[in-house]
């Protein structure tokens, strides 16, 4: 490895705190490629209507989903809850206090396992409008009611960049197909992905690929220096 800084984008926004983070030997680029925006509040709110605030099982796969539906609540939910971790799980344990954490998982597929092993009747999934097959199909095949409802969209942003990277950080399907629609990367550039799903996606464009072993963007900053150059 050369003694100039490693050259790396951020395909989503990140706070400073985690800019400084990547340290000196760093220079991080930060370009979004994906757009969320929730559904109005009081959409989200007739989604509701059909949903018991007492003991009713739920799903949250995603931040946003978490503040989509606090901003539109009434009461304080006593729900059960089936969780990815971790940014997901620390945002309904600020916005939802009440509420049980069931279980929590790195990502879709596990969670399945999890709520197949508690075997709720039916559950209710508050998602995007680009979410994956793997909860709805997975508790389908063990006959769970699965009710989705979608409380924001994620909107690709593609734009071409320049000049190569020595790495990009990747934290969604979403973003890797947005990112890859305009874009090609080189064998050497390193592709960080923050999980399975993620990593799956990238796989039909790279093998150069590092995981995070948390799902967790502090573990992705981590792993760019803990990666060989």
């Amino acid at each position: 490895m050369s003694n100039r800084p490693l050259h790396i984008l951020s395909t989503k926004l990140l706070d400073d705190a985690l800019i400084h983070r990547a340290g000196a030997g760093v220079l991080l680029d930060c370009r979004p490629f994906l757009q969320t925006q929730a559904v109005a509040p009081e959409q989200v709110a007739a989604l509701l209507a059909d949903v018991s605030l007492l003991d009713q099982e739920v799903i949250f796969t995603s931040a946003n989903a978490v503040k989509a539906v606090a901003a539109a609540v009434t009461g304080n939910p006593q729900w059960n809850v089936f969780c990815i971790e971790a940014a997901t799980r620390k945002k309904v344990q600020e916005l939802f206090p009440e509420t049980k954490i069931r279980a929590a998982a790195p990502n879709g597929a596990q969670l399945v396992k999890l709520i197949i092993e508690q075997a709720p009747d039916q559950i209710v999934f508050f998602c995007g409008n680009l979410r994956l097959d793997t909860i709805p199909d997975g508790l389908k095949k063990y006959a769970i009611s699965c009710r989705e409802k979608v409380v924001y969209e994620t909107i690709k942003t593609p734009v071409p960049v320049k000049p190569q990277y020595d790495g990009i950080l990747f934290y969604s399907p979403s973003g890797v197909a947005s990112f890859f629609a305009v874009n090609k990367i080189s064998p050497e550039t390193k592709a960080f992905s923050i999980g399975p799903s993620t990593t799956a996606a990238l796989k039909q464009y790279t093998s150069n690929i590092v995981e995070a072993p948390h799902p967790d963007v502090e573990q992705m900053i981590r792993a760019i220096t803990n990666s060989s150059w």
